[in-house]
């Protein structure tokens, strides 16, 4: 079970820098770890779709905002969204929902409900520590440290190295928090495909991002 004192830990033994004994120890590698910290995690968290961060929801369309063009209904996003999974009709996500929107604060789409799967950076989910797989962790550990690195230890050589071991950790993670998904997900359209929706079939909605409300 990963702990914050744990991974900072295990990032200063890539520095090869000594252990704290908790996390407001006051020396520099401890202020340069608290600083980071957050960033780090959240960029770890939003590189993947981790089975431990996803969160599974209906939204139903927001009655106070009405477009003023192209799709009908809009769906405010949750303050945990971090990256949009799948976008279904159904509950039980047989079939995915490809016509719809994707903006920073809404999904937008022609029926109400929708259901949706994104991973999440909640503190009950994608920051709760003790959800983390093994891999993940490592991941995260390596992210600190690299991101860390000259600030500590001021040695080049050795941020370049991490970095080659953080592009290895993250694809082993993704790679076994793929095998271990429970059902298949299928991910949102691209940005091409939804272009491509919209110059073709008489389906050309334009600009999604004027609401009126």
């Amino acid at each position: 079970m990963a702990t914050k004192l744990g991974v900072w830990n295990g990032s200063l033994g890539d520095l090869g820098h000594r252990r704290l004994s908790d996390t407001g120890e006051a020396v520099e590698a401890g202020r340069e770890l608290t600083a980071a910290w957050s960033q780090v995690v959240d960029e770890c968290i939003a590189h993947g779709f981790w089975n431990f961060a996803m969160e599974t929801i209906q939204a139903d369309a927001d009655t106070g905002v009405t477009p003023a063009f192209g799709f009908s209904e809009v769906f405010a996003k949750p303050s945990d969204w971090v990256r949009t999974a799948a976008v279904s009709g159904d509950e039980n996500f047989a079939y995915p929902l490809t016509l719809y929107y994707d903006d920073d604060n809404f999904w937008s789409a022609d029926q109400t409900p929708i259901y949706v799967r994104y991973v999440s950076d909640d503190t009950g989910l994608g920051y709760d520590l003790t959800r983390w797989p093994a891999l993940f962790t490592r991941y995260v550990e390596l992210a600190l440290a690299e991101r860390v690195c000259m600030r500590v230890t001021q040695n080049k050589s050795l941020k370049d190295d991490i970095a080659k071991d953080l592009v290895t950790a993250r694809k082993k993670a993704k790679n076994v928090d793929a095998m271990d998904e429970a059902q298949p997900k299928f991910p949102p359209p691209s940005s091409w495909t939804r272009a491509r929706w919209g110059s073709s079939g008489g389906n050309d909605r334009g600009s999604r991002s004027n609401l009126t409300g």
